[in-house]
């Protein structure tokens, strides 16, 4: 399976050279789920007559932070990570459309012949059932169907996919990890919970305990980072995944940082190397406990060989092999584990 071509302009559509394509949109936070059942028809599309390739496009930032910014959720995934969750189909290629003022405007007609059925040369749309776009949200699912005929396309709606009685959204799965539901919210994602971001320097006191962390800096301010806690990991690096652990908190046995203070360190089982200013992709696999001060750094060192002993558990009742290639975000590479933290 090829990797899909990514463009952020329409420029970079054209050079794909598109044609007779089915494209689906929308922002697709969380790629869970529900996105499965679209990208499942998107695919499937193929098979019609006339069908020679299939293109997504989504939105970065999403919609609400340019037309109701204070009514704007915390994202599941960066753009980053969303492209790379997207990048394990078999799709063609990937537009990353920059929403602004500008984009809002536009009438959902203007829109489709833009954006959708002239770059792509769009004989398929394939929409999930709540997929509005235009100015107004006035280009939805029923009116695609009444219009696609004399548009020059066919459509597809996707209906709401439900699990436990409930339809799977990003909402639900949102609820889910901000009541400190990891098991909840990865069955509903379909895939680990994932934080990515780039490896900073440090004190290095987690070096002294024995247990070297790397620094996560999450730089995008709308991602949502999970409960304060230890969590059973994987991390990525060069399509190669390696077990460890990561702590989310201040590390207050180590550190004196202010109450509210977050910080994001992981922990690599057998690694050595250097992942200063590489990014690193970081899949949650389970939570394994509360973040707690410690009496002593000794007695922290020992709760961390516990900590470390129930992810391997955790991670080897997950049926993957440590250093398998994930299939999905790659890392950029490798790096010191020299950070404080944990306790």
């Amino acid at each position: 399976m090829a990797t899909p071509k990514i463009a952020r302009s329409l420029e970079q559509v054209r050079v794909m050279a598109p044609r007779n394509s089915a494209v689906t949109l929308g922002v697709f936070d969380g790629v869970h789920l529900g996105h499965r059942e679209v990208m499942k028809e998107l695919l499937h599309a193929r098979k019609l007559p006339g069908i020679d390739q299939c293109h997504l496009v989504t939105f970065d930032p999403h919609p609400l932070v340019v037309t109701h910014s204070k009514m704007m959720p915390p994202m599941l995934t960066t753009i980053e990570e969303r492209i790379a969750l997207l990048s394990r189909y078999d799709l063609d290629g990937i537009l990353v459309l920059k929403f602004d003022d500008q984009l809002a405007d536009v009438d959902y007609r203007e829109f489709l012949d833009r954006y959708l059925i002239r770059p792509f040369d769009m004989k398929h749309f394939v929409l999930g059932y709540d997929c509005h776009f235009g100015r107004n949200r006035e280009g939805s699912p029923d009116r695609m169907q009444r219009e696609a005929p004399k548009l020059g396309f066919s459509v597809s709606v996707i209906p709401a996919f439900e699990l436990g009685e409930e339809i799977i959204s990003s909402t639900r799965i949102r609820n889910a990890l901000i009541e400190g539901n990891l098991d909840k919210a990865n069955a509903l994602l379909g895939h680990p919970y994932v934080l990515s971001g780039r490896i900073v320097e440090g004190h290095g006191q987690g070096r002294q305990l024995g247990f070297p962390t790397a620094n996560l800096m999450i730089a995008d301010p709308f991602k949502l980072w999970p409960p304060r806690g230890v969590y059973a990991v994987r991390a990525e690096s060069e399509n190669r995944l390696y077990d460890g652990m990561m702590n989310i908190g201040r590390a207050p046995t180590m550190k004196t940082l202010p109450e509210e203070a977050r910080e994001a360190e992981v922990h690599l089982f057998d690694f050595e190397g250097n992942l200063y200013g590489k990014s690193l992709f970081v899949y949650c696999y389970a939570y394994l406990r509360k973040e707690q001060e410690f009496a002593s750094p000794a007695e922290l060192a020992r709760q961390l060989d516990r900590d470390r002993i129930e992810a391997i558990k955790r991670l080897g009742a997950q049926g993957v092999s440590r250093n398998r290639h994930a299939g999905g975000p790659a890392g950029s590479g490798r790096g010191d584990n020299g950070e404080s933290g944990w306790g």
